[in-house]
């Protein structure tokens, strides 16, 4: 039996329809994709993003759920409009950010022992990969509730990864065919409180669509930029949102650890409409045309010195994020920038110019890349809006999917 139905990550969907949803609950903008499959990655279709009210998320958590459910029956709405009845989706893959998801890293070693000059199967290679997620899903759940602090019964497992492979100390694809004596396993489990998870889930009753993956946001986008598999690949995402910064670390193709903290777009449009006094929807026009270069000179001059120490604040938490990174000898010298909040010119100049090597082991100058849906794996907009890395987390929600269907073996998803 293979390991994506044993574990109740799939389900026979209500309708043959070909299109699937991806939606990011953001805490200032709710962003969605309408998508479909092939043998060659995932056509978008269709997207569409609603403005959050204030009042509706906080840091990435839901504060009011009857708004966040009618911003989310839009985005679907407006997703959906132009298929016929027999082509709307019936599951969504959601992304879930901030302090309350939590993503760890673990490494397993097998020592296949007298079997090492027998050349592996398919059979035993699945049963490795099925002993090691059961004995995190009935061994590991006291360790997560460490982390989150909270009980045993109340840690949801969102998703199990194999992110890395090794045969006898190399890297590969698969184990399969393979006679080697020693087989680890890198794999990523990310996990938040269940009264959370169960939120999420009344949403997606109420719109009639079945969760076929919860996913952490930085992991997705980690895992679809294109490349990022690669054993010669290293680098530092980080995925600036409304209400939180998501940061995932890869490091020779595998994403190794991530972290997120309380910090992200919000904050700037809050000093910008107290320190102008303007309303908040004023003062996010003025930081959005600040970011793309569009305000008078004197306005310019003003918004980036109001904004000024809470950019310092936002690398500080950057960097005290990085310092919870465990067992890292050398940090790769390239971020890669993405989600709305990225758009904001200050915080790459403050990451150029931070001297990373005083606090953390950086032996080079790190460089800075802006992502946009462009840069990712196998991703193909069909719709042509998908142009701003805003566009980058929903898009990498979707390609995450197409990776689980692909290589269902590699991969535990939740019941939800």
């Amino acid at each position: 039996m293979k390991l994506f139905s044993l574990f109740g990550g799939a389900k026979k969907p209500k309708t043959t329809s070909k299109y699937l949803l991806s939606l990011d609950i953001g805490t200032e903008v709710m962003k969605g994709l309408l998508f479909s499959m092939s043998n060659l990655g995932v056509d978008i279709w269709s997207s569409y993003q609603v403005t959050q009210q204030t009042h509706a998320m906080r840091s990435g958590v839901i504060l009011n759920q009857d708004t966040v459910l009618e911003n989310a029956r839009l985005c679907v709405q407006k997703l959906v409009e132009k298929l016929d009845p027999d082509e709307v989706p019936t599951k969504m893959v959601l992304g879930m950010a901030g302090e309350l998801v939590n993503g760890i890293s673990i490494r397993v070693s097998y020592d296949r022992g007298r079997d090492a000059n027998r050349k592996i199967t398919e059979p035993e290679a699945n049963s490795v990969v099925e002993n090691v997620i059961s004995d995190i899903l009935t061994k590991g759940k006291g360790e997560l509730a460490k982390r989150l602090d909270t009980t045993e019964d109340n840690v949801e497992v969102l998703q199990i990864t194999v992110t890395g492979m090794f045969a006898d100390g190399l890297k590969v694809d698969t184990v399969v065919g393979l006679a080697s004596e020693e087989i680890v396993l890198n794999l990523y489990a990310s996990f938040a409180p269940k009264t959370y998870v169960a939120k999420l889930r009344e949403i997606s009753q109420a719109l009639d669509l079945e969760i076929a993956s919860i996913v952490t946001q930085p992991f997705a986008v980690s895992r679809s930029f294109a490349g990022s598999w690669d054993s010669q690949f290293s680098g530092i995402f980080i995925d600036i949102g409304g209400g939180t910064t998501d940061v995932a670390l890869v490091q020779n193709g595998d994403t190794i650890q991530t972290q997120m903290y309380a910090f992200g777009g919000r904050a700037f449009t809050k000093k910008i409409a107290q320190a102008m006094d303007v309303s908040y929807n004023i003062a996010e026009g003025r930081k959005i045309k600040y970011s793309t270069g569009e305000l008078p000179q004197d306005l310019r001059d003003e918004v980036r010195r109001l904004l000024a120490p809470d950019v310092q604040l936002w690398l500080d938490a950057l960097v005290v994020a990085m310092e919870e990174f465990e067992n890292v000898p050398e940090f790769p010298a390239q971020f890669f920038l993405c989600g709305g909040g990225a758009m904001l010119p200050d915080l790459k100049e403050a990451i150029l110019s931070y001297p990373w090597h005083k606090h953390l082991p950086f032996k080079r100058l790190p460089k800075v890349l802006l992502v946009t849906p462009d840069k990712l794996d196998r991703v193909y907009d069909k719709s042509g809006l998908l142009i701003h890395p805003y566009d980058v987390t929903p898009a990498s929600l979707a390609k995450f999917y197409w990776d689980v269907i692909r290589q269902p073996n590699l991969n535990y998803l939740g019941t939800y």
